[in-house]
């Protein structure tokens, strides 16, 4: 995870994501603090910005902007909403790290409009999605994800029926008539996990280059 978020431009979250993990900062040093500087030193060698940009999507805009990743100052935070959250939440007042980026209207827009909204604010090769399970449903039907790293852990959690517990898509339904299949294109191993990584087909312009889940 920090070896992806060093060489990211963008990394994406959705809302959920946001408030699951409140207090995080999407970089590479938040994630694994002990490699911090050797995290510095690739972003220097490969021409990136100190931190990623990091993108909150929201369509509501029902967020806590007292979160760190607003109100540290330590990132660049673009939120992604629709004109009406744009409005609600220019009315609360956004630090000077902050900016909103509009996306469509109503509570529905998809993954092209969301990157579209980070290159409007700077240029981007690679953007990381670190979404849950709509936002990956979102940018799957988009055909904006080009790469998958899946990882594979011998844990089983199995469900009871209790409650609901999502799988890594939601909200889209590709298979029977329209699945999408991806091709294995590298497997590392550390202990008994497995690090998978899958590449998809995408259409032009959809300019994502890594998503990881």
């Amino acid at each position: 995870m920090g070896l992806l978020r060093s060489v990211a431009d963008a990394v994406i979250v959705g809302a959920g994501t946001l408030r699951s993990v409140p207090n995080h900062l999407w970089t590479a040093e938040h994630i694994y603090p002990p490699l911090s500087d050797a995290y510095r030193k690739l972003r220097v060698a490969s021409g990136k910005q100190a931190s990623p940009l990091n993108v909150i999507v929201t369509a509501r805009a029902e967020i806590d902007l007292d979160l760190p990743v607003f109100r540290s100052g330590a990132v660049k935070t673009l939120i992604v909403t629709n004109p009406e959250g744009a409005r609600r939440l220019r009315e609360r007042g956004l630090p000077a790290s902050v900016v909103i980026g509009e996306a469509g209207e109503g509570d529905a827009f998809g993954a092209r409009e969301v990157l579209s909204a980070v290159g409007r604010i700077l240029p981007y090769e690679i953007v990381l999605v670190e979404g849950g399970p709509r936002l990956m449903g979102d940018f799957f039907a988009g055909k904006c994800l080009d790469e998958l790293f899946l990882t594979l852990a011998p844990q089983v959690a199995g469900r009871n029926g209790s409650g609901e517990r999502p799988g890594f898509v939601a909200g889209k339904r590709f298979g029977p008539e329209h699945p999408l299949w991806g091709t294995l294109s590298g497997v590392k191993r550390a202990g008994s996990h497995l690090f998978l990584r899958y590449s998809f087909a995408t259409e032009e312009g959809a300019g994502c280059r890594i998503t990881n889940t």
